[in-house]
Formats: C-alpha cells, structure tokens, sequence
C-alpha cells in the first residue's frame, strides 16, 4: 500500500486540467467538423475525444456518515505517477499511466493496456474538509477518503425545568 500525497488546487494543477480540458474540446470540435456539424451529437463527439485523448478511470463515490470515499481502478499504475488536488466541493486526479518496457528480444503481439494521460475531475455532492484528506493506493485501487466538516457545536444549554410549564 502507497500513501499518495494531496495537494491543494494550485494554479499549475489547474492550468494543466484547463490544457487538457482545451485539448479535448478541440478534438471534439474536430468530430463534429467532419460530420457536418449537426446538430444533437455534442455529448458524443466529447466523449469520444475524452477517450481518444485521456484515461478516464472508473470510479466509485460512496457517502459515509462522516465522509464520502472515492475509489479509482488504476491496475499497474504507481503512486509517484499520480498527482491528486482537492478543494471543498471538487477533487482532481492527473496521472500518467506508463508502459512496461520489455526486453529487447521479446515481441509484444497484443497490448491492450491503457496508457497515457489520466485524468478525472469529480464535483461532490457536499463540501468536504480538504485539510483532513487522505488517499492511499492498494492492488490497483486508488482509495480517496474526503471527511466532512466538522460541526462546531455550541455549549450545550442548562436543561429546562418542566414545572409551570403544565400550569394554566
């Protein structure tokens, strides 16, 4: 098991998500040129550059009663690879997924590995406290525990006495 350090959205992750972002916007843009530009097939045309451009991993978003957990299947990639940014309400996963060398006498006849770029942005359903924050990466599944803020509870009041409360 690997701990896989969070940092803060920074300027450089953004920038670099905005660059992707760019990048497959312009590959959509090129879809939908060579069908004419009709219309009701934006949706498709995006998704289609997504996956021609970037490794989107599945995921799983689960909500605990103290803190939601996302969960990535990442098999064969390595915790150095990773760079994971989290804010309040959005969490960032930038990667590169790296291909196996393999010795020079050895021919590959079939590799269907994924490899490249990857890249999930995920919105949440609540804020989170990005300071508490934690991810570690264990058999291929990136493990990202997002806890909750915590509620600052005011002093507790002194209990009410329930006599007069029954009189007339």
């Amino acid at each position: 098991m690997a701990i896989v350090r969070l940092h803060a959205y920074s300027s450089s992750l953004r920038e670099e998500a905005d660059r992707i972002r760019a990048q497959i916007a312009e590959r959509a843009y090129e879809l939908a040129a060579r069908r004419g530009y009709a219309p009701g097939r934006e949706l498709d045309d995006w998704l289609t550059a997504e996956s021609q451009l970037v490794w989107k991993p599945e995921l799983r978003l689960e909500e605990h009663p103290r803190a939601f957990v996302l969960k990535f299947r990442l098999p064969g990639v390595h915790a150095a690879d990773l760079r994971l940014s989290v804010e309040a309400e959005r969490f960032l996963l930038l990667g590169e997924a790296r291909a196996e060398s393999v010795a020079e006498d050895v021919r590959v006849h079939r590799d269907e590995f994924r490899y490249g770029i990857v890249f999930r942005e995920v919105w949440l359903p609540q804020p989170i406290d990005p300071a508490r924050a934690r991810a570690r990466l264990s058999e291929g599944v990136l493990t990202v525990t997002l806890p909750r803020p915590r509620v600052e509870r005011s002093a507790p009041r002194p209990a009410r006495s329930r006599r007069g409360q029954d009189a007339p």
